[in-house]
């Protein structure tokens, strides 16, 4: 019986030791750009990311998006990136963020949404008379004037989507500096529009 537990651990132990050799085979590949060793990561993992995406967004479109922007990243930043306790940790513990702030934004545009929809119902008929077209130009005036920094992070925020963590890591910036940027730039354009339309300056800002 002694002999036996002893075979089970020494068999426990070489598999843990292959794993982790494994592991670190991978790692020094993918540090030094091994295009191999990324090919083995992807077809490992791609396809299991996405079905862990999917079970929370319900969206193949939304699940593939997020898991082809981490694969970028690691392919990128792959000498920089902090790979512990493993890949797959990495890679799931990666994933999860970025399933909870694409939430977050889709939560925060819905709400933006439903308040230009409630408000635009609301508008006079005065307010309304400048065009669609106009008020997009307007508001791209307003942001060409903006300094350079403020206007980066609106359009990373009202172009590209991304979120405030997401903003600032690009950038390399704290969390509060993009909230700061961004609160000034809609300051900016609810006082360049507040002429033409007063009661949706503001929301009609947070889409353009």
């Amino acid at each position: 019986m002694h002999f036996q537990e002893t075979v089970v651990q020494a068999n426990g132990l070489h598999e843990q030791s292959s794993m982790e050799n494994n592991h670190d085979h991978l790692i020094r590949g993918l540090r030094a750009g091994n295009r191999q060793v990324f090919e083995e990561i992807f077809n490992t993992w791609y396809d299991p990311l996405v079905r862990y995406c999917m079970q929370r967004l319900y969206s193949q479109e939304d699940a593939e998006e997020i898991v082809q922007d981490i694969f970028i990243k690691l392919w990128v930043r792959r000498a920089e990136l902090n790979y512990s306790p493993s890949i797959k940790s990495y890679l799931y513990r990666t994933a999860l963020n970025k399933i909870i702030n694409f939430k977050e934004h889709q939560e925060v545009r819905n709400t933006h949404r439903t308040h230009v929809l409630a408000a635009s119902n609301s508008v006079s008929s005065e307010s309304g008379a400048i065009s669609t077209k106009e008020i997009q130009w307007l508001a791209a005036e307003a942001v060409n004037s903006m300094p350079k920094k403020r206007k980066m992070v609106y359009e990373l925020s009202r172009r590209d989507g991304l979120s405030y963590a997401e903003i600032a890591e690009k950038m390399g910036v704290s969390v509060k500096t993009v909230e700061a940027h961004l609160t000034a730039a809609l300051v900016q354009l609810r006082t360049h529009l507040k002429d033409y339309l007063p009661a949706l300056a503001f929301l009609i800002a947070m889409f353009l």
